[in-house]
Protein backbone atom coordinates (compact mmCIF):
# COMPACT_ATOMS: atom_id res chain seq x y z
CA UNK A 1 0.00 0.00 0.00
CA UNK A 2 2.66 2.26 0.91
CA UNK A 3 4.26 1.76 -2.65
CA UNK A 4 1.31 2.49 -4.10
CA UNK A 5 1.17 5.92 -2.26
CA UNK A 6 4.68 6.78 -3.24
CA UNK A 7 3.96 6.06 -7.01
CA UNK A 8 0.54 8.18 -6.91
CA UNK A 9 2.71 11.44 -5.17
CA UNK A 10 5.37 11.08 -7.54
CA UNK A 11 2.32 10.97 -10.35
CA UNK A 12 0.98 14.16 -8.66
CA UNK A 13 3.66 15.64 -8.48
CA UNK A 14 4.38 15.43 -11.79
CA UNK A 15 1.19 16.71 -12.40
CA UNK A 16 1.75 20.02 -10.33
CA UNK A 17 4.89 20.14 -12.06
CA UNK A 18 3.43 20.46 -15.70
CA UNK A 19 1.18 22.92 -14.74
CA UNK A 20 3.39 24.98 -13.29
CA UNK A 21 6.11 24.53 -16.35
CA UNK A 22 3.21 25.53 -18.69
CA UNK A 23 2.15 28.81 -17.16
CA UNK A 24 5.91 29.86 -16.71
CA UNK A 25 6.23 28.94 -20.30
CA UNK A 26 3.15 31.20 -21.37
CA UNK A 27 4.85 33.95 -19.47
CA UNK A 28 7.93 33.89 -21.25
CA UNK A 29 6.61 33.69 -24.39
CA UNK A 30 4.20 36.77 -23.95
CA UNK A 31 7.65 38.68 -22.99
CA UNK A 32 9.43 38.00 -25.73
CA UNK A 33 6.22 38.92 -27.86
CA UNK A 34 5.58 41.85 -25.52
CA UNK A 35 9.70 42.84 -26.57
CA UNK A 36 9.86 42.71 -29.91
CA UNK A 37 7.83 46.01 -31.81
CA UNK A 38 10.68 47.68 -29.57
CA UNK A 39 13.46 45.70 -30.77
CA UNK A 40 12.23 46.17 -34.55
CA UNK A 41 12.32 49.49 -33.94
CA UNK A 42 15.46 50.27 -32.58
CA UNK A 43 16.69 48.23 -35.53
CA UNK A 44 14.83 50.66 -38.18
CA UNK A 45 16.59 53.33 -36.35
CA UNK A 46 20.35 52.01 -36.66
CA UNK A 47 19.49 50.84 -40.16
CA UNK A 48 18.06 54.98 -40.92
CA UNK A 49 21.19 56.44 -39.35
CA UNK A 50 23.24 53.98 -41.09
CA UNK A 51 21.91 54.90 -44.69
CA UNK A 52 22.12 58.73 -43.23
CA UNK A 53 25.41 58.48 -43.48
CA UNK A 54 26.06 56.46 -46.67
CA UNK A 55 23.52 59.25 -48.61
CA UNK A 56 26.02 61.71 -46.52
CA UNK A 57 29.46 59.99 -47.89
CA UNK A 58 27.51 59.59 -51.69
CA UNK A 59 26.83 62.84 -51.43
CA UNK A 60 30.34 63.86 -50.57
CA UNK A 61 31.87 61.35 -53.21
CA UNK A 62 29.85 62.90 -56.41
CA UNK A 63 30.72 66.38 -55.01
CA UNK A 64 34.26 65.19 -55.29
CA UNK A 65 33.88 63.38 -58.51
CA UNK A 66 32.65 66.35 -59.96
CA UNK A 67 35.53 68.72 -58.61
CA UNK A 68 38.32 66.00 -60.41
CA UNK A 69 36.05 65.99 -63.30
CA UNK A 70 36.46 70.15 -63.77
CA UNK A 71 39.93 69.96 -62.93
CA UNK A 72 40.83 67.28 -65.53
CA UNK A 73 39.02 69.38 -67.96
CA UNK A 74 40.54 72.56 -67.27
CA UNK A 75 44.06 70.47 -67.37
CA UNK A 76 43.47 68.67 -70.67
CA UNK A 77 42.28 72.63 -71.76
CA UNK A 78 45.85 74.22 -70.60
CA UNK A 79 47.53 71.16 -72.36
CA UNK A 80 45.78 71.78 -75.54
CA UNK A 81 46.52 75.46 -75.62
CA UNK A 82 50.08 75.13 -74.37
CA UNK A 83 50.23 72.24 -77.56
CA UNK A 84 48.71 74.60 -80.09
CA UNK A 85 51.13 77.10 -79.09
CA UNK A 86 54.20 74.46 -79.83
CA UNK A 87 52.66 73.57 -82.99
CA UNK A 88 52.98 74.91 -86.68
CA UNK A 89 48.93 75.31 -86.85
CA UNK A 90 48.51 77.42 -84.01
CA UNK A 91 45.42 77.11 -82.81
CA UNK A 92 43.53 78.39 -85.74
CA UNK A 93 40.83 76.71 -87.77
CA UNK A 94 41.70 73.86 -90.39
CA UNK A 95 39.53 75.49 -92.99
CA UNK A 96 41.61 78.76 -92.01
CA UNK A 97 44.75 77.64 -92.79
CA UNK A 98 43.55 76.47 -95.88
CA UNK A 99 42.68 79.78 -97.23
CA UNK A 100 46.51 81.11 -95.74
CA UNK A 101 47.73 78.08 -98.19
CA UNK A 102 45.93 79.29 -100.82
CA UNK A 103 47.35 82.91 -100.94
CA UNK A 104 50.63 81.14 -100.65
CA UNK A 105 50.28 79.75 -104.37
CA UNK A 106 51.99 81.71 -107.33
CA UNK A 107 50.45 84.41 -109.21
CA UNK A 108 50.29 82.42 -112.58
CA UNK A 109 47.49 81.52 -114.16
CA UNK A 110 49.09 77.28 -114.40
CA UNK A 111 50.93 76.07 -111.75
CA UNK A 112 54.31 74.68 -112.87
CA UNK A 113 55.05 72.20 -110.50
CA UNK A 114 58.25 73.29 -108.72
CA UNK A 115 59.71 72.42 -104.56
CA UNK A 116 60.32 75.75 -104.14
CA UNK A 117 57.04 77.51 -104.29
CA UNK A 118 53.68 76.37 -102.81
CA UNK A 119 51.77 73.63 -102.82
CA UNK A 120 54.76 71.35 -103.41
CA UNK A 121 57.03 74.10 -100.15
CA UNK A 122 54.17 74.03 -98.25
CA UNK A 123 54.72 69.87 -97.79
CA UNK A 124 57.91 69.91 -96.86
CA UNK A 125 57.50 72.16 -93.61
CA UNK A 126 56.52 69.78 -91.15
CA UNK A 127 53.68 66.83 -90.92
CA UNK A 128 50.87 69.26 -90.06
CA UNK A 129 51.25 71.48 -92.63
CA UNK A 130 51.94 68.32 -95.09
CA UNK A 131 48.46 67.32 -93.37
CA UNK A 132 46.63 70.71 -94.46
CA UNK A 133 48.44 71.08 -97.93
CA UNK A 134 47.34 67.60 -98.92
CA UNK A 135 43.65 67.26 -97.37
CA UNK A 136 43.36 70.77 -99.20
CA UNK A 137 42.20 69.89 -103.07
CA UNK A 138 41.63 73.42 -103.76
CA UNK A 139 46.05 73.81 -103.73
CA UNK A 140 45.92 71.00 -106.23
CA UNK A 141 43.16 72.28 -108.39
CA UNK A 142 45.36 73.88 -111.07
CA UNK A 143 48.27 72.25 -113.09
CA UNK A 144 50.60 72.63 -116.02
CA UNK A 145 51.51 69.49 -117.74
CA UNK A 146 54.50 70.08 -119.77
CA UNK A 147 56.72 67.55 -122.62
CA UNK A 148 59.81 69.45 -120.15
CA UNK A 149 59.26 66.91 -117.67
CA UNK A 150 61.54 64.08 -116.65
CA UNK A 151 60.26 61.06 -118.13
CA UNK A 152 60.71 59.11 -114.94
CA UNK A 153 58.88 61.67 -112.21
CA UNK A 154 55.60 62.04 -114.69
CA UNK A 155 53.23 58.80 -113.40
CA UNK A 156 54.12 59.51 -109.82
CA UNK A 157 54.30 63.38 -109.53
CA UNK A 158 50.70 63.62 -111.91
CA UNK A 159 48.83 61.03 -110.19
CA UNK A 160 49.79 62.28 -106.87
CA UNK A 161 48.55 65.74 -107.80
CA UNK A 162 45.48 64.55 -109.42
CA UNK A 163 44.92 61.92 -106.11
CA UNK A 164 45.11 65.30 -104.24
CA UNK A 165 42.44 67.45 -105.81
CA UNK A 166 39.65 65.30 -104.99
CA UNK A 167 36.50 65.88 -106.41
CA UNK A 168 37.17 69.42 -107.49
CA UNK A 169 37.71 71.20 -110.92
CA UNK A 170 40.14 71.01 -112.83
CA UNK A 171 42.22 74.17 -114.60
CA UNK A 172 45.03 72.75 -116.65
CA UNK A 173 47.70 73.41 -118.96
CA UNK A 174 48.87 70.60 -121.67
CA UNK A 175 51.66 71.51 -123.77
CA UNK A 176 53.04 67.92 -125.17
CA UNK A 177 54.22 68.51 -128.67
CA UNK A 178 55.75 65.01 -129.40
CA UNK A 179 53.95 62.70 -131.33
CA UNK A 180 54.00 59.57 -128.98
CA UNK A 181 52.92 59.87 -125.11
CA UNK A 182 52.82 57.61 -122.62
CA UNK A 183 49.67 55.45 -122.52
CA UNK A 184 49.71 55.63 -119.14
CA UNK A 185 50.48 59.18 -118.68
CA UNK A 186 47.98 59.89 -121.26
CA UNK A 187 45.18 57.89 -119.38
CA UNK A 188 46.43 59.54 -116.47
CA UNK A 189 45.44 63.16 -117.81
CA UNK A 190 42.37 61.58 -119.30
CA UNK A 191 40.67 60.05 -116.66
CA UNK A 192 40.15 63.45 -114.52
CA UNK A 193 37.74 64.63 -118.07
CA UNK A 194 34.94 64.70 -116.20
CA UNK A 195 36.50 67.21 -113.91
CA UNK A 196 38.44 69.85 -115.83
CA UNK A 197 36.60 73.18 -116.13
CA UNK A 198 39.36 75.22 -117.84
CA UNK A 199 41.55 73.73 -120.20
CA UNK A 200 44.77 75.53 -121.69
CA UNK A 201 45.63 72.97 -125.03
CA UNK A 202 49.12 73.13 -126.62
CA UNK A 203 49.44 69.58 -128.38
CA UNK A 204 49.42 68.02 -131.68
CA UNK A 205 46.69 67.42 -134.10
CA UNK A 206 46.65 64.02 -133.44
CA UNK A 207 46.49 64.19 -129.75
CA UNK A 208 44.62 67.46 -129.66
CA UNK A 209 41.40 64.70 -130.95
CA UNK A 210 41.80 62.35 -128.87
CA UNK A 211 41.75 64.42 -125.66
CA UNK A 212 38.76 66.30 -126.88
CA UNK A 213 37.06 62.84 -127.74
CA UNK A 214 35.06 62.53 -125.02
CA UNK A 215 32.55 63.94 -122.54
CA UNK A 216 33.53 66.81 -120.60
CA UNK A 217 30.08 67.77 -118.55
CA UNK A 218 31.84 70.69 -116.78
CA UNK A 219 34.10 72.23 -119.08
CA UNK A 220 33.62 76.40 -118.87
CA UNK A 221 36.64 77.89 -120.87
CA UNK A 222 38.73 75.87 -123.44
CA UNK A 223 41.60 78.07 -125.26
CA UNK A 224 43.56 76.59 -127.95
CA UNK A 225 47.51 77.88 -128.28
CA UNK A 226 49.60 76.02 -131.10
CA UNK A 227 51.66 76.81 -133.85
CA UNK A 228 50.11 75.16 -136.47
CA UNK A 229 46.55 75.76 -137.64
CA UNK A 230 44.12 73.18 -136.70
CA UNK A 231 42.49 70.86 -139.26
CA UNK A 232 39.34 70.60 -139.22
CA UNK A 233 37.99 69.52 -135.68
CA UNK A 234 34.29 69.11 -134.69
CA UNK A 235 33.17 68.82 -130.91
CA UNK A 236 29.95 67.63 -130.17
CA UNK A 237 27.53 69.61 -128.50
CA UNK A 238 26.92 66.75 -126.52
CA UNK A 239 30.21 66.49 -124.82
CA UNK A 240 30.61 70.37 -123.96
CA UNK A 241 27.33 71.38 -122.54
CA UNK A 242 28.71 73.74 -119.95
CA UNK A 243 31.51 75.13 -122.51
CA UNK A 244 30.93 79.38 -122.28
CA UNK A 245 34.37 80.86 -123.40
CA UNK A 246 36.99 79.77 -126.20
CA UNK A 247 40.47 81.42 -127.17
CA UNK A 248 42.61 80.71 -129.69
CA UNK A 249 45.98 81.90 -128.85
CA UNK A 250 48.31 82.10 -131.63
CA UNK A 251 47.92 83.66 -135.12
CA UNK A 252 48.30 80.50 -136.69
CA UNK A 253 45.19 79.32 -135.43
CA UNK A 254 42.06 79.87 -137.70
CA UNK A 255 38.71 79.41 -136.17
CA UNK A 256 36.51 78.76 -139.61
CA UNK A 257 37.86 74.49 -139.18
CA UNK A 258 36.45 74.25 -135.63
CA UNK A 259 33.26 73.27 -134.90
CA UNK A 260 31.60 74.67 -131.53
CA UNK A 261 28.74 74.85 -129.60
CA UNK A 262 28.21 78.54 -131.14
CA UNK A 263 24.85 79.49 -129.60
CA UNK A 264 26.09 78.74 -125.97
CA UNK A 265 29.12 80.77 -126.16
CA UNK A 266 29.09 83.82 -124.10
CA UNK A 267 33.04 85.19 -124.40
CA UNK A 268 35.05 84.26 -127.49
CA UNK A 269 38.79 85.43 -128.64
CA UNK A 270 40.81 85.51 -131.37
CA UNK A 271 44.35 86.81 -132.72
CA UNK A 272 44.21 85.28 -135.72
CA UNK A 273 44.06 88.12 -137.89
CA UNK A 274 40.13 88.05 -139.99
CA UNK A 275 38.86 90.43 -142.40
CA UNK A 276 35.27 92.10 -141.07
CA UNK A 277 32.88 90.18 -142.99
CA UNK A 278 34.62 87.34 -141.54
CA UNK A 279 34.31 88.73 -137.54
CA UNK A 280 30.67 89.29 -138.92
CA UNK A 281 29.75 85.79 -139.73
CA UNK A 282 31.49 84.84 -136.44
CA UNK A 283 29.20 87.36 -134.33
CA UNK A 284 26.03 85.98 -135.88
CA UNK A 285 26.48 82.73 -135.10
CA UNK A 286 27.16 83.88 -131.69
CA UNK A 287 23.43 85.40 -130.20
CA UNK A 288 24.83 85.12 -126.72
CA UNK A 289 27.95 86.50 -126.88
CA UNK A 290 29.10 89.04 -124.04
CA UNK A 291 32.66 89.07 -124.97
CA UNK A 292 34.93 89.40 -128.23
CA UNK A 293 38.12 90.23 -129.38
CA UNK A 294 38.54 90.28 -132.27
CA UNK A 295 42.16 91.09 -134.54
CA UNK A 296 41.17 92.79 -138.04
CA UNK A 297 42.85 93.38 -141.41
CA UNK A 298 41.44 95.54 -144.05
CA UNK A 299 40.83 94.00 -147.93
CA UNK A 300 40.42 96.89 -150.53
CA UNK A 301 37.80 96.19 -153.03
CA UNK A 302 35.14 95.06 -150.20
CA UNK A 303 32.01 94.52 -151.91
CA UNK A 304 29.67 95.21 -149.06
CA UNK A 305 31.42 98.72 -147.99
CA UNK A 306 28.84 101.57 -147.95
CA UNK A 307 25.70 98.65 -148.32
CA UNK A 308 25.12 97.27 -145.07
CA UNK A 309 22.47 97.26 -142.58
CA UNK A 310 24.38 97.61 -139.13
CA UNK A 311 24.38 93.78 -137.02
CA UNK A 312 22.45 94.10 -133.80
CA UNK A 313 24.07 92.04 -131.19
CA UNK A 314 21.91 92.24 -128.33
CA UNK A 315 24.06 90.86 -125.53
CA UNK A 316 27.69 91.88 -126.35
CA UNK A 317 28.94 93.95 -123.56
CA UNK A 318 32.74 94.47 -124.07
CA UNK A 319 34.04 94.80 -127.35
CA UNK A 320 38.39 94.36 -128.07
CA UNK A 321 39.86 95.53 -131.46
CA UNK A 322 43.09 94.85 -132.99
CA UNK A 323 43.59 96.52 -136.01
CA UNK A 324 46.87 98.12 -137.26
CA UNK A 325 44.97 100.96 -139.27
CA UNK A 326 42.97 102.94 -137.73
CA UNK A 327 40.56 103.47 -140.58
CA UNK A 328 39.57 99.34 -139.91
CA UNK A 329 38.31 100.19 -136.52
CA UNK A 330 35.78 102.68 -137.46
CA UNK A 331 34.82 99.95 -140.35
CA UNK A 332 33.63 97.53 -137.48
CA UNK A 333 31.99 99.91 -135.60
CA UNK A 334 30.27 101.38 -138.22
CA UNK A 335 28.74 97.73 -139.38
CA UNK A 336 27.49 97.07 -135.84
CA UNK A 337 24.66 98.01 -133.41
CA UNK A 338 25.28 97.25 -129.89
CA UNK A 339 22.34 98.33 -127.47
CA UNK A 340 24.32 96.70 -124.27
CA UNK A 341 27.87 97.95 -124.79
CA UNK A 342 29.54 99.06 -122.02
CA UNK A 343 33.51 98.88 -122.33
CA UNK A 344 34.92 99.43 -125.67
CA UNK A 345 38.90 98.32 -126.42
CA UNK A 346 41.76 99.82 -128.83
CA UNK A 347 44.48 98.59 -129.86
CA UNK A 348 47.39 99.12 -132.53
CA UNK A 349 49.91 96.66 -132.29
CA UNK A 350 53.71 97.92 -132.34
CA UNK A 351 54.20 96.63 -135.57
CA UNK A 352 51.89 98.86 -137.38
CA UNK A 353 53.20 102.02 -138.99
CA UNK A 354 49.96 103.78 -137.17
CA UNK A 355 51.73 102.85 -133.39
CA UNK A 356 51.00 105.70 -130.74
CA UNK A 357 50.99 108.18 -133.33
CA UNK A 358 47.08 107.12 -134.84
CA UNK A 359 43.89 108.70 -133.08
CA UNK A 360 40.97 106.95 -131.62
CA UNK A 361 38.17 106.29 -133.78
CA UNK A 362 36.05 109.16 -132.03
CA UNK A 363 33.22 109.98 -134.78
CA UNK A 364 32.78 106.46 -135.30
CA UNK A 365 32.42 105.47 -131.46
CA UNK A 366 30.34 108.53 -131.16
CA UNK A 367 28.12 107.37 -133.62
CA UNK A 368 27.83 103.44 -132.65
CA UNK A 369 26.81 105.22 -129.31
CA UNK A 370 23.98 106.97 -130.56
CA UNK A 371 22.57 104.46 -133.12
CA UNK A 372 23.02 101.62 -130.25
CA UNK A 373 21.29 103.81 -127.08
CA UNK A 374 24.53 101.81 -125.31
CA UNK A 375 25.61 103.35 -122.31
CA UNK A 376 29.66 103.27 -122.67
CA UNK A 377 31.38 103.06 -118.98
CA UNK A 378 34.98 102.11 -120.05
CA UNK A 379 37.19 103.08 -122.89
CA UNK A 380 40.76 101.51 -123.29
CA UNK A 381 43.51 102.39 -125.69
CA UNK A 382 46.96 100.95 -126.32
CA UNK A 383 49.05 102.07 -129.13
CA UNK A 384 46.41 104.75 -129.86
CA UNK A 385 47.31 108.35 -128.82
CA UNK A 386 44.95 110.85 -126.72
CA UNK A 387 45.60 114.04 -125.94
CA UNK A 388 44.88 115.43 -122.83
CA UNK A 389 42.27 118.06 -124.69
CA UNK A 390 40.76 115.08 -126.50
CA UNK A 391 40.34 113.32 -123.50
CA UNK A 392 37.89 115.84 -121.84
CA UNK A 393 36.51 116.25 -125.21
CA UNK A 394 35.34 112.59 -125.00
CA UNK A 395 34.26 112.57 -121.81
CA UNK A 396 31.98 115.86 -122.93
CA UNK A 397 30.64 113.82 -125.89
CA UNK A 398 30.39 110.44 -123.66
CA UNK A 399 28.50 111.64 -120.40
CA UNK A 400 28.22 107.89 -119.38
CA UNK A 401 32.40 107.00 -119.36
CA UNK A 402 33.65 106.58 -116.26
CA UNK A 403 37.58 105.60 -117.27
CA UNK A 404 39.71 105.56 -119.44
CA UNK A 405 42.79 103.60 -119.57
CA UNK A 406 45.51 104.45 -121.83
CA UNK A 407 48.11 102.18 -122.03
Amino acid sequence: MIRSFDLKVTAAQRALDAVYNSKASKHHTGSILGSLPSRLSKSQENLDLKLSETQESLDHLIRERHRLQIDLLSQRSALGRRSALNSPTGNLPLDLWAQIFLLCLPDQDFIIPDPLQAPLLLCQVCSSWRTVATNTSFLWSNLSIRQSWRRHIWKSSLESWLTRSGNTFLQLDISITANNVDDHIFKLIVSSAERWYHLRISVTDQLLRSLLNRRMPNLHTLEFSSTYPIASLVIPNAHIPSLKSVSLLTKPLFIQPISLPWTQLTSLSSVCWLNVEQHLDIIRKCPNLEVYHMAVIHIDGDPHSGHYTPLVAERLKVLEIVACLRRVMGEVLSRLKLPSLIELAFEVPNESPEWVITSWPEAHVVSLIERSSCELTKLCLQGVDMSDEEMLNTEKLIPTLKSIEIL
